[in-house]
């Protein structure tokens, strides 16, 4: 056996110390067998020596040990003999005690049961059910007594006496309920120990009085608002609650008082009533082949307040869509009927204008004046109006439910939010050049400002409206609710091309000063202006004919920070983008090129100043994340024409310079510079090796990939017809950026003027002279790509 907590190694690795050890194995084995036959050994002669010496001493203790235990037991059942002797007559004495008792109760409450019956039979004809009511209370308890004693004959008699007498009252006491239900009287007051006499005999006769009692209170209404006869029709439903609430009144003001307060006969009538009126309803609707969504809303709205005042009545909450329910599954009816209403508000939207009255003006000097004097806010008339359909419609339908009905109306809202878009707003935005053409500068500035800003108003209303579903709708319906992104989407794809169509008009409108920068004999100059006259022409176009009137009609900063910034970059691209028509660039070209930029950089920096009417030039105060915006677009246009004055040898000299100035390594902006600087196509190879050579050995990470101002630029192996129509191009950008909160202003309806009609049955009829505009688009496009909201 191993012994516990011994570890054999430690000794075996004493033992065998080396590998030469090994070799006394042998020997080691012999000994321990030698020590193991010694222990086996010295074991056996100690257990025969004990065996030897102890048995006869150990068997004479056990000897003495029983016969000790002998002794003890017979003391022990003497003792018991003695005590049995002398308890047995106190037993049996306590015994007679116990029975005389039990005699004497059985008796004495024999006794009393019989004159409490006969108390009771003689006080039956009295009709006093108070005292009945008390004595009955005893002989109930005391038949409880003699229940174990039902076999005794005189017992059993006894019980059949007390039963008879106890239908005697139920049959009495139905008589009285009877006649005081007819003829109600003084003492009727006393029928409530009756009540409480048919709950102590049996429960079943309570329900019994109380099935009478509510069966004969709506036995009239039962028979006047029956599902065959007119009166029980859904056009009633109305008078079917009035006539319970009268009933109710009769039955609290003579009734309540002759029934236990505890039974609460008004309540429990009022609930049956409710289960009836269900019922019907459930067994009307389901037999209607069409059901009107004026009286299934009427009977809800009606059933509602029946609901409520009964609560109130009651002061619980027990009548909460006891009967309302059975509308929930038909209110789809009535949110179709809905359609029919916002349908026909589209079609008063579509035959207004949607320009606010105080902007029916038709110059820039009146428009500017308007909007000098009044603060009115651009947006469409009727965009207001539908929000507060929808509110309306909402607050309707929560008066009735706010179950599942609500994503069903959630869906019709979205519908009408994409038909608003489609049939109201969307016409109006410009499809072609031809559309600008169509209207005057102040109308497309007018139209185009209030789809931002109607386009901005409708996403804030809604979120507002879908965070209303969602608070409002029941937690098990939240997860149903149609997301609001895509139809949010599409009204940000109205602001992006409200925005587009303004950046449109400046590069429609800047055609001219364009032309006249590539007319002019720029080799020619023999001297540096202060300003160009393109330029001034320019800046005319920019803020009188557009900024100061195009910036104060923008609702929102952040959209007008995003136009500027657009605006920005479209100058810095068209700038840019014309530059190859300056050839051959000369210091003195590039020097006053350089002069008229930073000309223009000034008046960008103003931009924001202009959504002021009432501006004071004096004060400037444009944030800084704006000036830094705008010095470090024009820094890109800076640093190209700085690039253009290095002189074509040695191309090292330009080549480094084209790294430390426009610091990016595209081989394709390098050559569009080469370009620029007319250099000879034969010869530009040696420069793109030389390029190639100096970015192997001078790159240290810090170069950009492309320029941005250079990638946008059109290269001279680009289509020519294209670059000839679109030289003076702008840009078009999508904005998809946060807006902050915005709530809705008083708008007032206009008749519809020329232009929105015309707009609209462009829409309607069809899309003409797209394909060329659109193509102005896509050389637009490629220049701003910048969401910038400060």
């Amino acid at each position: 056996m191993a012994v516990p907590g011994y570890g054999s190694n430690e000794d075996l690795y004493r033992i065998f110390n080396s590998p030469e050890s090994l070799n006394e194995l042998p020997e080691l084995l012999g000994y321990i067998n030698n020590y193991k036959v010694g222990l086996s050994n010295k074991i056996d002669e100690e257990i025969e020596q004990f065996k030897s010496t102890s048995s006869s001493e150990l068997g004479d203790d056990v000897v003495e040990l029983i016969q000790l235990m002998k002794q003890v037991r017979e003391n022990a059942l003497g003792t018991k003999s003695l005590i049995e002797g002398m308890t047995k007559s106190i037993q049996d004495l306590d015994r007679y005690k116990k029975n005389l008792v039990l005699s004497m109760t059985i008796l004495k409450r024999l006794q009393m049961l019989i004159n409490a019956n006969n108390t009771l039979m003689n006080i039956i004809p009295t009709r006093d059910y108070k005292e009945i009511l008390s004595l009955l209370s005893v002989i109930k308890e005391l038949l409880i007594f003699f229940k174990p004693y039902k076999s005794i004959d005189e017992i059993n008699q006894l019980n059949l006496m007390v039963i008879n007498t106890q239908n005697k009252l139920i049959d009495d006491i139905f008589i009285d309920f009877e006649e005081f239900s007819k003829i109600p009287n003084p003492d009727g007051k006393k029928l409530v120990y009756g009540c409480e006499i048919l709950e102590l005999i049996d429960l079943k006769y309570k329900d019994k009085l109380l099935n009478w009692f509510y069966n004969m209170q709506l036995k009239e209404l039962k028979t006047i608002f029956n599902n065959l006869d007119e009166a029980g029709s859904l056009d009633n439903l109305n008078r079917r609650y009035i006539y319970f609430s009268n009933t109710l009144k009769i039955v609290r003001s003579k009734f309540l008082d002759i029934f236990p307060k505890e039974w609460n006969i008004d309540l429990e009538l009022s609930k049956l009533f409710c289960k009836l009126t269900k019922q019907d309803l459930i067994n009307l609707i389901s037999a209607s082949s069409r059901i009107n969504s004026k009286l299934l809303l009427d009977n809800l709205t009606t059933t509602l307040e029946f609901e409520r005042s009964m609560n109130e009545t009651f002061k619980n909450d027990q009548f909460d869509h006891i009967i309302s329910s059975v509308f929930e599954p038909y209110l789809i009816i009535w949110v179709n009927d809905q359609e029919s209403t916002l349908n026909s508000k589209l079609m008063e939207f579509m035959a207004i204008s949607q320009l606010p009255t105080e902007f029916n003006v038709q110059t820039n000097s009146d428009l500017l004046t308007v909007l000098k004097v009044n603060n009115v806010p651009n947006i469409a008339t009727s965009c207001t109006e539908l929000f507060k359909t929808f509110q309306k419609i909402l607050t309707q339908i929560l008066k009735l439910s706010n179950g599942e009905i609500l994503v069903d109306l959630n869906k019709l809202f979205v519908k009408y939010l994409y038909e608003f878009h489609n049939k109201i707003l969307y016409p109006l935005v410009p499809k072609s050049e031809e559309d600008f053409t169509r209207s005057s500068g102040t109308d497309s500035i007018k139209y185009l400002t209030m789809l931002l800003n109607t386009g901005d108003y409708m996403i804030n209303n809604i979120d507002d409206i879908t965070e209303k579903f969602q608070t409002l709708i029941k937690d098990e319906f939240k997860n149903k609710l149609p997301l609001a992104d895509n139809v949010k989407d599409v009204y940000y794809n109205l602001i992006a091309k409200s925005i587009n169509g303004l950046l449109t008009k400046i590069a429609n409108d800047s055609k001219f000063c364009w032309r006249e920068f590539s007319n002019i004999n720029w080799n020619s100059l023999e001297f540096i202006n202060d300003v160009s006259g393109y330029l001034n022409d320019l800046k005319q176009i920019l803020v009188e004919q557009n900024l100061r009137l195009i910036l104060p009609l923008i609702i929102r900063d952040s959209y007008v920070r995003n136009f500027n910034d657009k605006l920005v970059e479209l100058l810095l691209n068209s700038y840019a983008d014309n530059l190859r028509y300056v050839k051959p660039l000369n210091v003195l070209s590039v020097e006053q090129l350089l002069l008229d930029v930073t000309s223009l950089k000034d008046l960008a920096l103003n931009f924001p100043l202009y959504a002021d009417p009432n501006l004071d030039e004096t004060k400037s105060h444009q944030s800084k994340s704006y000036q830094k915006f705008v010095n470090n677009q024009f820094h890109q246009l800076e640093s190209l024409l700085k690039v253009l004055l290095v002189p074509s040898e040695p191309m090292e000299g330009l080549i480094e310079s084209y790294f430390e100035l426009i610091g990016d390594k595209s081989i394709r902006n390098f050559m569009k510079v080469l370009n620029l600087k007319d250099i000879d196509k034969v010869i530009q190879q040696k420069y793109i090796d030389n390029f190639k050579i100096q970015l192997n050995i001078d790159d240290g990470g810090t170069l950009i990939s492309h320029s941005t101002l250079l990638s946008n630029l059109d290269d001279e192996d680009d289509d020519h017809r294209d670059r000839e129509r679109d030289r003076d191009g702008s840009t078009i950008s999508t904005i998809n950026s946060p807006t902050p909160e915005f709530k809705s202003p008083k708008i007032l309806p206009t008749k519809m003027n020329n232009l929105e009609k015309n707009l609209r049955e462009l829409a309607i009829n069809g899309e003409t002279h797209v394909s060329k505009f659109n193509e102005n688009f896509k050389n637009f496009g490629k220049f701003f790509r910048k969401d910038n909201i400060d």
